[in-house]
């Protein structure tokens, strides 16, 4: 059989520089700041042209690339703020293989429901580590090795997620630069305001996606493990 291609190849890149682009924007900002949007507008068509928009997408990927680390401390801790739960099933796994673990009893598989079954599956295959956030490493890896469409659908889901975090965290910084900007030129515009809470919207909206995407990336993994496990036993 014809192996899958698990790569994204250009979606993959094409993510990376939409996730680092804002970040690239409110360095531009840092480094001219202006009083008003007409301003940047002019900036940007004065010194635009194909070398530097390839140079800027070069510098997107670059960035949008180095700060997964701290985008995801920022996904956490937001998700612990808004009371967010990522993962798809919440705790039943955890809870269903502790009780299973203390029953100790065997039932018929008709019996079982499908958590139950599910976490059987797990313990069996891929074994369930204590931090849940683990379990993706595994699932991933045996989906890979059953040849399965589902790692694909769910890498294609991860990036997704990770470009939205991207979005949302740097949209967070734009309204800090545009007040530290407002120190540095002390001039306020009516446009101001606007941005700033129109930036503060856009991180916000973007969040809440980039949970969405996440929960689909859990769920993709699960669902493509438990049917995967299933038919080879």
């Amino acid at each position: 059989m014809e192996q899958l291609k698990f790569a994204l190849g250009p979606y993959e890149i094409f993510a990376s520089i939409i996730g680092g682009s804002p970040l690239v924007l409110a360095i531009f900002l840092i480094c001219n700041p202006f009083s008003n949007l007409q301003d940047i507008f002019l900036a940007i068509k004065n010194n635009l042209s194909i070398p530097v928009a390839l140079l800027i997408a070069f510098f997107s990927y670059i960035l949008g690339g180095s700060i997964q680390g701290i985008t995801w401390k920022y996904f956490l801790l937001v998700c612990k703020f808004f009371r967010q739960d990522y993962s798809y099933f919440g705790s039943i796994i955890s809870q269903k293989s502790t009780l299973l673990m203390q029953s100790g009893e065997t039932q018929a598989a008709s019996s079982l429901e499908f958590e139950d079954k599910l976490v059987i599956l797990l313990q069996e295959k891929v074994g369930i580590p204590k931090n849940l956030d683990w379990l993706n490493a595994r699932l991933t890896a045996y989906l890979k090795e059953c040849n399965s469409q589902a790692v694909i659908t769910a890498e294609s889901y991860l990036a997704n997620h990770i470009m939205y975090r991207n979005i949302s965290f740097c949209f967070l910084l734009l309204p800090i630069v545009l007040l530290i900007n407002l120190l540095r030129t002390r001039l306020l515009t009516s446009e101001q305001p606007v941005l700033i809470l129109l930036f503060l919207l856009i991180s916000y909206m973007t969040f809440f996606r980039s949970v969405s995407f996440k929960k689909w990336h859990n769920r993709e993994l699960l669902l493509g493990f438990y049917f995967s496990a299933s038919n080879r036993m």
